[in-house]
Protein backbone atom coordinates (compact mmCIF):
# COMPACT_ATOMS: atom_id res chain seq x y z
CA UNK A 1 0.00 0.00 0.00
CA UNK A 2 1.37 3.17 -1.27
CA UNK A 3 0.68 4.86 1.92
CA UNK A 4 2.66 2.59 4.35
CA UNK A 5 5.45 2.73 2.39
CA UNK A 6 5.66 6.95 2.50
CA UNK A 7 4.76 6.62 6.49
CA UNK A 8 7.67 4.15 6.89
CA UNK A 9 10.00 6.67 5.06
CA UNK A 10 8.75 9.85 7.41
CA UNK A 11 6.95 10.69 4.00
CA UNK A 12 3.59 11.35 6.13
CA UNK A 13 2.06 14.87 6.18
CA UNK A 14 1.92 16.91 9.25
CA UNK A 15 1.81 20.40 7.62
CA UNK A 16 -0.72 22.31 5.45
CA UNK A 17 -0.29 25.85 3.97
CA UNK A 18 -2.06 27.82 1.52
CA UNK A 19 0.07 31.19 1.31
CA UNK A 20 -3.42 32.85 -1.05
CA UNK A 21 -5.49 32.74 1.56
CA UNK A 22 -3.30 32.50 4.52
CA UNK A 23 -3.60 29.49 6.15
CA UNK A 24 -1.61 27.38 7.79
CA UNK A 25 -2.36 23.99 10.09
CA UNK A 26 -1.36 20.87 11.13
CA UNK A 27 -2.29 17.43 9.57
CA UNK A 28 -3.16 15.06 11.65
CA UNK A 29 -4.01 11.16 10.10
CA UNK A 30 -7.57 9.46 10.21
CA UNK A 31 -9.53 6.30 8.77
CA UNK A 32 -12.81 5.57 7.58
CA UNK A 33 -15.76 5.53 10.21
CA UNK A 34 -17.73 1.97 10.50
CA UNK A 35 -20.12 2.66 8.20
CA UNK A 36 -17.61 3.96 5.23
CA UNK A 37 -17.16 7.80 5.39
CA UNK A 38 -14.01 9.68 6.81
CA UNK A 39 -13.27 10.56 9.83
CA UNK A 40 -12.85 14.00 10.99
CA UNK A 41 -9.68 16.09 12.76
CA UNK A 42 -11.05 16.49 15.96
CA UNK A 43 -10.77 20.57 15.76
CA UNK A 44 -11.75 23.12 13.09
CA UNK A 45 -7.58 24.22 13.49
CA UNK A 46 -6.81 21.04 11.67
CA UNK A 47 -6.50 19.35 8.75
CA UNK A 48 -6.99 14.94 8.47
CA UNK A 49 -5.19 12.84 5.70
CA UNK A 50 -7.01 9.92 4.96
CA UNK A 51 -4.26 7.03 5.49
CA UNK A 52 -4.76 4.76 3.33
CA UNK A 53 -4.32 7.08 0.84
CA UNK A 54 -1.44 8.08 -1.01
CA UNK A 55 1.54 9.88 0.92
CA UNK A 56 1.82 13.51 -0.84
CA UNK A 57 4.27 13.68 -3.12
CA UNK A 58 3.75 9.81 -3.79
CA UNK A 59 2.20 8.66 -7.15
CA UNK A 60 -1.76 8.22 -6.20
CA UNK A 61 -3.93 10.46 -4.83
CA UNK A 62 -3.33 12.20 -1.45
CA UNK A 63 -7.06 12.99 0.26
CA UNK A 64 -7.07 15.46 3.36
CA UNK A 65 -10.47 16.85 4.63
CA UNK A 66 -11.56 19.01 7.27
CA UNK A 67 -14.00 21.80 8.09
CA UNK A 68 -12.12 24.48 5.69
CA UNK A 69 -14.16 27.32 5.19
CA UNK A 70 -11.39 29.81 3.54
CA UNK A 71 -10.92 27.06 0.47
CA UNK A 72 -13.87 28.28 -1.60
CA UNK A 73 -11.87 31.11 -1.92
CA UNK A 74 -8.78 29.39 -3.43
CA UNK A 75 -8.59 29.45 -7.58
CA UNK A 76 -7.14 27.70 -9.89
CA UNK A 77 -3.40 27.99 -10.03
CA UNK A 78 -3.10 28.53 -6.36
CA UNK A 79 -0.17 26.67 -4.85
CA UNK A 80 -0.66 24.19 -1.95
CA UNK A 81 2.13 23.34 0.20
CA UNK A 82 2.50 20.16 2.40
CA UNK A 83 5.00 19.36 4.70
CA UNK A 84 6.13 15.55 5.38
CA UNK A 85 7.67 14.64 8.61
CA UNK A 86 10.97 14.27 7.50
CA UNK A 87 11.11 18.07 7.01
CA UNK A 88 10.06 17.80 3.00
CA UNK A 89 7.74 19.75 1.25
CA UNK A 90 5.61 19.13 -1.64
CA UNK A 91 3.66 22.13 -3.75
CA UNK A 92 0.72 21.25 -5.43
CA UNK A 93 -1.39 23.83 -7.84
CA UNK A 94 -5.22 23.59 -7.57
CA UNK A 95 -6.42 22.11 -10.82
CA UNK A 96 -10.65 22.43 -10.04
CA UNK A 97 -12.85 23.05 -7.31
CA UNK A 98 -16.09 21.64 -7.26
CA UNK A 99 -19.07 21.28 -4.82
CA UNK A 100 -20.88 17.86 -4.56
CA UNK A 101 -24.10 17.15 -2.94
CA UNK A 102 -23.24 14.03 -0.05
CA UNK A 103 -25.45 11.79 -2.08
CA UNK A 104 -23.78 12.00 -5.11
CA UNK A 105 -20.03 12.79 -4.15
CA UNK A 106 -18.01 11.53 -7.06
CA UNK A 107 -16.08 9.13 -5.04
CA UNK A 108 -14.12 7.18 -8.18
CA UNK A 109 -13.09 10.66 -9.42
CA UNK A 110 -11.75 11.63 -5.98
CA UNK A 111 -10.18 8.55 -5.03
CA UNK A 112 -9.46 6.65 -8.41
CA UNK A 113 -6.11 5.15 -8.72
CA UNK A 114 -3.53 7.49 -10.82
CA UNK A 115 -0.09 6.96 -12.15
CA UNK A 116 1.00 10.76 -10.77
CA UNK A 117 1.34 12.64 -7.50
CA UNK A 118 -2.22 14.67 -6.26
CA UNK A 119 -4.00 15.97 -3.79
CA UNK A 120 -7.76 16.17 -3.17
CA UNK A 121 -8.88 18.98 -0.52
CA UNK A 122 -12.64 17.94 0.78
CA UNK A 123 -14.23 20.42 3.02
CA UNK A 124 -17.59 19.07 4.64
CA UNK A 125 -19.98 21.38 5.19
CA UNK A 126 -20.96 22.25 8.94
CA UNK A 127 -24.73 20.72 8.21
CA UNK A 128 -23.04 17.77 6.26
CA UNK A 129 -25.43 18.15 2.94
CA UNK A 130 -22.67 18.97 0.85
CA UNK A 131 -18.90 18.55 0.25
CA UNK A 132 -16.29 20.99 -1.46
CA UNK A 133 -13.69 19.20 -3.93
CA UNK A 134 -10.57 21.41 -4.16
CA UNK A 135 -7.95 19.13 -6.35
CA UNK A 136 -4.29 20.04 -7.12
CA UNK A 137 -1.53 18.28 -9.17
Amino acid sequence: MLADAGRQAGLAPVGLEIPSIGMRTEVVPISRRPEGTLDMPATDASAAWYRESATPGEAGPAVMVGLYRQLRLLRPGDEIVVQRADGSEVRFHVSGIGVYPRKAFPNERMYGARNRSSLTLIASSAAGISDLVVTCV
